[in-house]
């Protein structure tokens, strides 16, 4: 059991069930889906991450099948969403499904092949991608959505690589992550909430 892991993994859980209630649930149903491919994977690899560091081991594997889920539909979606977002262009469902599709081969070619990388790959295209957004969105007038998109990406960043930015840390790098990415879905779910609500 490591205690500090699950409460970290859970307060990440918690972060990602508010936004989806308070945010994404009113959202309509293409754009509710884009934002959920992201939000909801990283909060069911989070939960059952909690389960995993109360001590049952073998909660691993489906924190992991969920990060995965995360790292590819969910980096291709949380693209699409923000540039529409910003761009103040609705989601047309064919475009949404298509890209979600996307998504699923490039999980299933990472689930059956086991190739690491390729979430490397994605998550080094997403995320400056999202950035990118998000300061175009500051330029266009959009300053809310994209001050929300760029502190949810600087989130993200610090939470990946926060060994790098606090090598000497007093504090457990696994638990900094979690907190991070906590922090980078609320920032995402500020984001969310400009949509127009159906």
């Amino acid at each position: 059991m490591e205690l500090s892991h699950a409460i970290s993994d859970a307060v990440l859980t918690l972060a990602g069930v508010f936004v989806f209630f308070q945010y994404l649930r009113k959202l309509e149903l293409a754009t509710c889906l884009l934002w959920e491919a992201f939000i909801l994977s990283v909060t069911a690899a989070a939960f059952f991450g909690v389960i995993r560091f109360l001590g049952y081991s073998q909660a691993i594997v489906v924190s992991v099948f969920f990060q995965h889920l995360a790292s590819t539909v969910g980096a291709f979606c949380l693209v699409l969403v923000s540039f529409l977002l910003v761009a103040r262009k609705p989601v047309e469902k064919n475009i949404a499904y298509i890209v979600v599709a996307l998504g699923f081969m490039v999980f299933a070619f990472v689930q059956f092949t086991g190739n690491q990388q390729v979430l490397q790959y994605v998550s080094m295209i997403a995320i400056p991608l999202v950035l990118l957004i998000g300061i175009f969105g500051l330029f266009k007038g959009q300053s809310a959505i994209g001050q929300w998109l760029i502190l949810g990406v600087i989130a993200l960043v610090f939470a990946t690589y926060n060994k790098t930015f606090m090598p000497n840390s007093i504090f457990d790098t696994t638990d900094i992550y979690h907190y991070l990415v906590a922090i980078s879905l609320l920032c995402f779910g500020g984001a969310a909430r400009h949509h127009q609500i159906k």
